[in-house]
């Protein structure tokens, strides 16, 4: 074979991407149950994303909400198109697929929790800091554990000025996930803003060194 052959013959191969795409769309023509095509569905948007195909995702998870009837399955479509538009920095967007979202009442808590603390995030970027105050205590008495939800908190309570509180929401984050360096960032952002916050809160040593092994009574505010 010459070498213009193999070219030719090489150009006619499916990419993986392709390749990838229609294994997915196949899974998903083949499916029985509603919930099979609602899981191959979600497979098949999350691949859209990670090839930033955009536009086939939205599109696809639209013609599953026009369809659907179950409130469980659309409040998930509501929540991806809300995650996409809060990539594409369209937060205005993504606040109305959140709260659409979380009128379909998902009963599952880990829905609940990401949909209050993504609506807190969002509120928080257009300033309005009361209001994504409630949505992240709501999240934080759903699921404490995660950091995300104290960091969301710390960010609106010190748009409301209160720097306390903040403190204290930004260091339960660090607590909460000690390998994630962006509550650390927050507090010490907040420390050089307003340094004589240590002197009042003292505990807010750990937080800025987590690997020290010292003691904190902090109280919740």
């Amino acid at each position: 074979m010459s070498t213009i052959d193999k070219k030719n013959t090489s150009l006619q191969l499916p990419s993986p991407e392709h390749h990838t795409e229609s294994v997915l769309l196949e899974r998903l023509k083949d499916t029985k149950t509603e919930e099979d095509y609602f899981r191959w569905m979600l497979f098949l948007v999350g691949y859209y994303r990670s090839t930033n195909k955009m536009d086939a995702a939205t599109a696809l998870l639209e013609r599953f909400l026009e369809k659907s009837n179950n409130d469980e399955q659309k409040a998930h479509c509501q929540l991806a198109l809300g995650q996409m538009a809060t990539d594409d920095q369209r937060v205005e967007a993504a606040l109305s697929h959140f709260r659409t979202a979380l009128a379909f009442q998902p009963k599952k808590k880990k829905v609940s929790y990401v949909l209050h603390n993504n609506i807190g995030y969002c509120l928080n970027t257009l300033g309005r800091y009361s209001e994504a105050e409630k949505h992240c205590r709501i999240a934080i008495e759903i699921k404490w554990k995660p950091a995300s939800g104290y960091r969301n908190l710390g960010v609106s309570l010190q748009g409301q000025g209160n720097l306390f509180g903040a403190a204290w929401a930004f260091f339960e984050a660090v607590k909460a996930e000690v390998s994630d360096p962006r509550a650390q960032e927050l507090l010490r952002k907040l420390v050089a803003e307003h340094p004589a916050i240590v002197v009042q809160c003292p505990w807010i040593v750990q937080g800025l060194n987590p690997d020290l092994q010292t003691t904190c009574d902090v109280r919740p505010i």
